[in-house]
């Protein structure tokens, strides 16, 4: 997605890096909200948006260029994200990757509280979901990743 957005191979590289961080914050949220079958609470919900802080602070700042994109992983372009409420360009593109990768992900795999939506039921949310809580030019480069894939794989 990074290299189809124009980032040089090695700002890809440390999206990549990212990819496998962004969540390490959710070490400070408590298993029986990680695994929680049902719904949150509002309190429980609450704590769960803690996990971008939480990463940043865990991280080392000798990689604060990752430390800014774990932050700012739930931001939305539509300025309701958080933690911070940041919206579109003041999100960092690589941010904006994360976020759209994240709930691709989360989407097409089974959780303790859901089963996966599989992968065409993710693609129409992702793309439904542009320009408010996804970035359009990091879910395009997600499709366009999927189609090259797809093509190469076979169905």
């Amino acid at each position: 997605m990074a290299r189809r957005l124009g980032l040089p191979g090695s700002r890809a590289d440390r999206v990549r890096v990212a990819g496998v961080l962004h969540d390490i914050g959710k070490i400070g949220v408590a298993d029986s909200i990680l695994r929680k079958p049902g719904a949150l609470t509002t309190r429980e919900q609450e704590a769960m948006k803690r996990h971008p802080e939480i990463g940043a602070w865990i991280l080392d700042p000798d990689v604060a260029d990752i430390r800014g994109w774990v932050l700012a992983h739930h931001e939305r372009p539509d300025g309701r994200g958080y933690p911070f409420g940041l919206g579109g360009d003041s999100i960092p593109v690589e941010a904006r990757i994360l976020s759209v990768a994240d709930a691709y992900e989360a989407m097409t795999t089974d959780r303790v509280y859901r089963r996966s939506v599989g992968v065409e039921a993710a693609c129409a949310e992702l793309r439904e979901c542009t320009g408010t809580q996804f970035d359009s030019q990091a879910v395009d480069a997600l499709l366009q990743c999927l189609a090259v894939r797809d093509r190469v794989v076979g169905p």
